[in-house]
């Protein structure tokens, strides 16, 4: 070999696991999309057909043979929904496996409330709640639970006009990445925590017998 020949290592690849995060974009496979549907029951489902999606320029169903998706994402979207107190049964017949759900598409409803019913999906990263008709700000506490989300949206709902409505939701659940479609700002953390120290109600003290 030459004295100018130099010699290149090749690196290794790396054995780091690949993140499975959930996204409404890199998703392995289609959502199990039921938007667009005039559904104003959640049991209407049954007599739907979940809408195509279209990969490589063909039109696949997210169905298998038993009738059940193996899907992480359910699109209820731009609908009629009122409430959603049958969501737990409805993922368990059409989802293979509805305790790994990670992405739940709730937004252009009917919705009042959120229902406790959503914080038994605990794997939950993306909950998109906006253009419904939520008007009270503690109805979000409920999402507290929800421990690995990290995508939320409420824009929208009567509740945004609320004052201090970003800070009060980021103080709420400081491990969101973004909301209403914004990223979370290390700026926004600092300003969040500073409005909860601002607006802690105090405890009140105990009168002396």
């Amino acid at each position: 070999m030459s004295s100018g020949t130099s010699l290149v290592v090749a690196k290794k690849k790396s054995t780091l696991p690949v993140s499975s995060a959930i996204d409404s974009n890199n998703e392995s496979l289609p959502p199990l999309d039921y938007s667009y549907l005039k559904i104003t029951n959640l049991t209407d489902i049954y007599d739907e057909t979940p809408r195509p999606a279209v990969l490589q320029k063909k039109a696949i169903v997210p169905v298998r043979e038993d009738g059940k998706s193996g899907s992480r994402c359910l699109r209820l979207n731009n609908n009629a929904l009122v409430d959603i107190k049958l969501l737990s049964e409805i993922c368990t017949n059409l989802f293979d496996n509805p305790s790994v759900l990670g992405w739940l598409d709730l937004s252009f409803n009917e919705l009042v409330g959120i229902d406790q019913i959503v914080c038994e999906f605990e794997g939950l990263e993306i909950l998109y709640l906006h253009g419904n008709q939520i008007n009270n700000i503690g109805e979000v506490e409920k999402l507290q639970s929800l421990k690995n989300l990290r995508k939320l949206t409420l824009h929208g709902n009567p509740v945004e006009n609320v004052k201090g409505y970003r800070h009060h939701i980021l103080a709420l659940m400081p491990w969101l990445q973004n909301f209403d479609f914004s990223a979370v700002t290390k700026a926004d953390r600092r300003t969040a925590e500073n409005w909860e120290k601002m607006n802690k109600t105090p405890k009140k003290k105990k009168k002396e017998m």
